[in-house]
Formats: C-alpha cells, sequence, structure tokens
C-alpha cells in the first residue's frame, strides 16, 4: 500500500505533540518535509521523523510534486490563506480549526477547494471520538426521530497573553477554540441549526483580552432539539475540563472528559458504563479517515460543509454577545 507523502507546515507545540505521532504510527502516512518560519522547529521536526528535508519556505513545500497532503497547523489567521495555496498548488489539505476568521475568507478556501479537486478536512475531532460516536449510534438507533437536550462543558484556564484573544491572529475562544464545541453539538442532533444565541462577555481580565472569551451558547435544531454549551475560559485546572450530557426521550447519555461514558435506558440496559485509561478525542481516527478518503478517492471526513457549518455558527455566536439577540442561521448561510 502506498503511503501519502506529508507536508508540515507549522512545527508548533501541537503538532509535535499530536499530528505528528499520529502520522509516526499510521502507516498509510510519511512524513516528507517540515516546514516553519522558525527554522531550528523546522530542523527538529525533520531529524526527528526522518523527513527528506526542512524549509522556511512555504512555496518550496507546496511545489513539491512529490508531497500528496499537507498538514497545516498554524496560527489562526493564516488558515485561509495557506490552504487556498495548497489547494491551487493541487495538495490534499488537513487544516486545524478554525477554516477562517471570516465568512468571506471560508468561501474562498471552498471555492480553492472545489475548484482544484482536492481533498479538504477540518480539523473537528470531537465528533468522531470514540465515546461521541457510541452516543451518535445509540441516538440514531433507538431515538432517530425524538427531540433532544444536550450540554457540553469546555473550562480550563486559558491563558489571557494567549494569541488566540487577539481577534485580528485568533479570531477569539469562540472562533478559535469554540467551533470545535459548535461541529460537536451539530454532529449529535444531525439536523441543520437555525437559531443561535449566546450571552457571555470577557470574563478574563479586560485590559489585556478585549473579545468575549467566555460565554453560554445555545443551538436550536431544525427538529426542536436544542444544544447548549458552557465555553469558560477563567476554569478551575484541578476540574475535568469537559463533559456532555444527552437526554432524549426518558433516557440519558454522560460522558466525562471522554474518559468515562454512562449510559441510561438504551440497547435494554438501565445502565451501562464504558471507561478508557487515558482520553480519546478522535484524532487519529480522523487522521486515519482523511488517508482513506485520499487513497479511495472517496469524501473526506469533516469537509467543507462541515467546516463552515462550525464556523458560521462561532462568528453569529460573537454577533450573538454584541447584539443580545439570537441570530438566525440557515443552510444557506454555508453550503456554498
Amino acid at each position: 500500500m502506498k503511503s501519502l507523502k506529508v507536508g508540515l507546515i507549522g512545527c508548533g507545540g501541537f503538532a509535535r505533540g499530536m499530528h505528528i505521532p499520529i502520522l509516526m504510527s499510521n502507516p498509510k502516512y510519511k512524513i516528507h518535509a517540515a516546514m516553519d518560519i522558525i527554522e531550528e522547529a523546522a530542523k527538529a521536526v525533520a531529524v526527528s521523523t526522518k523527513a527528506k528535508y526542512w524549509t522556511t519556505d512555504v512555496d518550496k513545500l507546496l511545489s513539491d510534486e512529490e508531497i500528496d497532503v499537507v498538514f497545516i497547523t498554524t496560527r489562526h489567521d493564516s488558515h485561509a490563506e495557506l490552504s487556498i495555496k495548497a489547494a491551487n498548488a493541487g495538495k490534499h489539505i488537513m487544516c486545524e480549526k478554525p477554516m477562517a476568521l471570516n465568512v468571506e475568507d471560508c468561501k474562498a478556501v471552498a471555492e480553492a477547494v472545489k475548484k482544484n479537486n482536492v481533498k479538504y478536512t477540518i480539523g473537528y475531532n470531537r465528533g468522531m471520538a470514540p465515546m461521541i460516536a457510541k452516543a451518535r449510534e445509540l441516538l440514531n438507533k433507538e431515538v432517530p426521530e425524538k427531540k433532544k437536550m444536550i450540554y457540553h462543558r469546555i473550562q480550563a484556564p486559558f491563558p489571557e497573553s494567549h494569541w488566540t484573544h487577539l481577534p485580528e491572529v485568533g479570531g477569539g475562544r469562540f472562533v478559535g477554540e469554540g467551533c470545535h464545541i459548535f461541529d460537536l453539538l451539530c454532529e449529535l442532533v444531525q439536523a441543520p441549526p437555525v437559531i443561535v444565541y449566546a450571552s457571555g462577555g470577557t470574563f478574563l481580565n479586560p485590559e489585556k483580552v478585549k473579545i468575549p472569551d467566555s460565554a453560554v451558547v445555545t443551538i436550536t435544531f431544525a427538529d426542536g432539539s436544542v444544544g447548549t454549551t458552557l465555553i469558560n475560559s477563567a476554569g478551575c485546572p484541578d476540574f475535568p475540563k469537559e463533559a456532555t450530557e444527552i437526554y432524549c426521550d426518558g433516557k440519558a447519555i454522560f460522558i466525562n472528559d471522554f474518559t468515562r461514558m454512562e449510559y441510561y435506558g438504551f440497547e435494554g440496559h438501565k445502565k451501562v458504563c464504558i471507561e478508557f485509561d487515558k482520553v480519546d478525542k478522535g484524532h487519529a481516527i480522523e487522521l486515519d479517515m482523511l488517508a482513506d478518503a485520499i487513497i479511495n478517492g472517496t469524501e473526506s471526513p469533516n469537509g467543507l460543509v462541515k467546516a463552515a457549518r462550525a464556523a458560521v455558527i462561532s462568528f453569529k455566536v460573537n454577533e450573538s454577545i454584541k447584539t443580545g439577540a439570537p441570530v438566525p442561521i440557515s443552510e444557506e448561510d454555508y453550503i456554498w
């Protein structure tokens, strides 16, 4: 079986800690080149992965005809430009979230990907986490037509100095990070979102953070289901980061930090408990599915529609916080 040759664009902490170990352990991939604006970072990754070369020139990497797919793990403000350049170079794309920082750039990415007929995947891995996949399976099998109520918490200290809080660089917490959770809620409900309402603001030091960083966000779906998420940047490091609760037709599902799942009233059981020895948020599954899509010419996981859907929700979250009013959303807002 052919291994896909990977060009890494961005060799920072997330790439080193998450993507690279997964790529190194998956025989469907081979890291071919490493690029970073910091030469020492690119060189260190190239040496440790036995890549063919390292570079600080993204155009050199994109012009390499041997490379099949690029992984973009740079700061958020560069995602759209790099995705467009990669698509125009005929490379398949795995881009970490967010897709872009505004609707116009999201549309430009979608246009370039379609024009060049390349695969595009966004890094919304949580919807592919084994416990979320199990919850979706239970819901689809036993209560497919019933309305659902879902609550997801994501809390942690998010440093005031982090560049994600800079609107022009990171897009803020909801655009840069919250999109993960908006996608998760959509994946569990599997009906189009129709209304976004958010209440929140800046809970960190307002002298340092000039954009809302925490909120309670409610998404209403076309089938009447409701998903709410609490996104808190001023959280407690000693308390579990994430939890998901799902209630539907007298049944319940509880997922604690992607390591423990309890479900009640499904499969003829009063209670079932599943435990993992470590957190699994679906990263390896997503990358494996992307490899299969490229190799077999099938649909890529978390493609353009899903990427744009969560991105547009995140923009509407900021709009709702600003206006204090619910904001409508339709499929025309993200299917182009």
